[in-house]
């Protein structure tokens, strides 16, 4: 579920060398480590790209069969998910902008990132580039979210040299609509252990994935643990999606050196279920 207005390559351009500075090991190492930062994230931002052309309606995804979720870390739940979402209004494209993480939120869920903003990648677009496919294709929700294009979609990103943190929300029509789309999603990642994305021009990626968690509750989430291989980098992943109401808001992390999980996975579920309560309650 992982994919610039601006490209983090620019953001990851290491500052120049201060006169006088002797060549350190960690200077000589930077080269090296830029490289494997711009890899990681050509991986992260492979369903990304916002100077494609815009795709067209997307196909049907076949649904997924009703099947048992996954465990939950608090008590088993049914493929069904979904808990009854609070807020008395909904989320449109202006007031969906709550749903991102604050700064606090962001260091709290991914301490990683702890005093970086998320930014705005205004021209992000929902779904795949053109061309572009996932293999097996029941596996694509596992990468757009939605089986179809939201109402409204919304992504920003922040990004060092040691994690790159992606938020995307997606709007739905109403609260049944974004239910529907959560379910599907669970059933998905519980059937897509391994899936890979082809896109043209670049060596494409591939995912390997531990079971998703679900909780359900106000705000259901479904969280997992994933590892990604792309342009010849392994990055660590931990991604989580919330159902705030009729909005699905997906939160990854994804980590620079493959030996360390870029956050805890039931800490990044909890901070995603307190900040999409915190903007249900923004509703009135």
């Amino acid at each position: 579920m992982t994919e610039p207005a601006r490209s983090r390559a620019r953001a990851d351009d290491p500052a120049p060398d201060r006169p006088g500075d002797a060549a350190t090991g960690r200077d000589r190492a930077w080269p090296w480590l830029l490289t494997l930062v711009l890899a990681i994230a050509a991986g992260v931002l492979l369903a990304w790209r916002p100077w494609a052309p815009a795709p067209g309606p997307a196909a049907a995804v076949p649904e997924p069969a009703d099947t048992a979720s996954a465990t939950s870390s608090a008590a088993p739940s049914p493929s069904s998910t979904s808990g009854p979402t609070t807020g008395a209004g909904a989320f449109d494209a202006g007031s969906a902008a709550a749903l991102f993480l604050t700064d606090a939120e962001l260091a709290e869920a991914v301490p990683m990132a702890a005093g970086q903003s998320l930014a705005d990648a205004e021209e992000a677009q929902w779904g795949l580039p053109e061309r572009s496919t996932v293999e097996p294709s029941a596996c694509t929700p596992a990468v757009t979210t939605t089986r179809r294009e939201p109402d409204a979609f919304l992504r920003r990103f922040a990004s060092d040299d040691a994690v790159t943190v992606i938020q995307s929300v997606m709007v739905l029509a109403d609260v049944e609509a974004a239910q529907a789309e959560f379910d599907a999603l669970v059933g998905t990642l519980e059937d897509c252990g391994t899936y890979q994305q082809k896109n043209p021009g670049t060596d494409g990626g591939s995912w390997t994935a531990d079971p998703p968690t679900t909780a359900q509750g106000d705000v259901p989430t479904v969280v997992r643990r994933l590892t990604l291989t792309a342009e010849g980098a392994t990055s660590p992943e931990v991604e989580v999606t919330a159902l705030a109401g009729n909005a699905l808001v997906t939160t990854t992390a994804s980590g620079v050196d493959p030996a360390a999980e870029p956050a805890d996975p039931a800490t990044m579920a909890a901070v995603a279920r307190s900040s999409a309560e915190r903007a249900l309650a923004g509703l009135g």
